[in-house]
């Protein structure tokens, strides 16, 4: 229905819209195909380009448009809206340009760390954070191996399941998952760890949550959340990512897998599961609304919400990002991206032309928490 409604909008006399798939680097691969199609339907148009294509002096853009099954490169305009990804940030110079007059759909959150602090801070879903804080210096780190018992040490940004790892503490030292590998590690070969993996690093301690498969892998479930074509919050999808292996994290990238979150639920919770699942899609429906409060300068259009679930089903938060992947249901995650890039560009439009914004209630982000 919101395709269809988008192509009927299209159809009555208004201007095409025109979505930039802006990308770092490479080329159109699945994302952008779903994307392209799910512009088609809501009568846009996309095409992808990099930095490189960018001609700033004489405002045109070398972008592909996928055409007849196939991707064409053509020499166009500037694009309405930038549905644009973290890495394109990177040149400046043609960033700063672009994003000086074109709406862009995804902002940066900040990192783990001032995420976690954000939130503590408003006293946003304090039953929910894991104790844990950033590794500062070597003091920090071998108190809070004792203090934690077991923990995790991660990158304080984003690492797509890489470089994390495990210790658990003993009579005699620390066992430790490094990069995949179980190993012992004394107090001389754990002060050898730290210099090697963490010194001059950033990354975070966190007391270690179990949540894993009664077959003993790690798993979390992704609550992705995107806003649609009326700037409304939406639940795309929830579902269990399970990890493989010996792995710590269950992130997909790192070899993991997927699973319905109610039948994973009903399989390793019982009878708990409904309840579970119904929190779990509560907390999809209201964390966004409450989230975007922690951000007043600017609209967030997608969060991957993880929550790790512990033995007794006790929902704790993992990790917020705002580039959540779309591995496997990539169309049915691009048909509201695409909507809300047809969105913001009309909002711009109608506030260059001076007309009202009407604004959701979710917009209004300056209400308190």
């Amino acid at each position: 229905m919101e395709a269809i409604g988008g192509l009927c909008m299209a159809l009555s006399g208004e201007p095409q819209i025109v979505v930039g798939m802006l990308r770092g680097k490479g080329r159109p691969g699945p994302i952008a195909l779903a994307m392209a199609h799910a512009a088609a339907l809501q009568g846009a148009k996309l095409y992808f380009f990099t930095p490189a294509d960018v001609d700033t002096k004489n405002r045109t853009i070398s972008g592909l448009f996928y055409t007849d099954g196939t991707w064409i490169r053509e020499t166009t305009a500037y694009p309405d809206v930038l549905e644009n990804d973290e890495l394109a940030r990177s040149a400046k110079q043609v960033w700063s340009d672009l994003t000086s007059e074109i709406p862009i759909t995804t902002h940066k959150l900040g990192g783990k760390v001032a995420v976690m602090r954000l939130m503590q801070n408003a006293g946003l879903y304090p039953e929910m954070l894991i104790p844990g804080d950033v590794i500062n210096r070597y003091s920090d780190f071998i108190e809070w191996l004792y203090q934690f018992g077991s923990s995790v040490v991660k990158p304080a940004r984003g690492a797509m399941g890489k470089d994390i790892f495990f210790f658990s503490k003993t009579e005699k030292g620390f066992n430790a998952n490094i990069s995949g590998e179980s190993v012992f590690l004394d107090n001389t070969s754990v002060q050898r760890f730290y210099d090697h993996r963490i010194r001059g690093r950033n990354y975070l301690h966190q007391k270690y949550i179990e949540s894993r498969t009664s077959g003993g892998l790690p798993f979390d479930i992704r609550l992705h959340v995107r806003r649609d074509q009326w700037g409304e919050w939406k639940t795309v999808k929830i579902y269990a990512r399970i990890g493989s292996g010996n792995s710590i994290a269950s992130n997909l990238s790192a070899g993991g897998s997927m699973a319905a979150a109610p039948s994973f639920l009903r399989h390793h919770f019982g009878q708990k599961s409904e309840a579970i699942m119904a929190e779990l899609t509560q907390l999809a429906h209201d964390f966004p609304i409450r989230f975007q409060k922690l951000y007043p300068d600017q609209m967030l259009d997608a969060l991957g919400i993880d929550i790790g679930l512990d033995g007794m089903g006790k929902p704790w938060l993992f990790e917020v990002n705002s580039y959540p992947g779309a591995m496997f249901f990539e169309l049915e995650d691009a048909v509201p991206r695409i909507g809300y890039a047809i969105y913001l560009a009309k909002r711009a439009k109608n506030a260059a032309e001076g007309g009202d914004l009407a604004p959701t209630d979710e917009i209004s982000i300056n209400n308190p928490l």
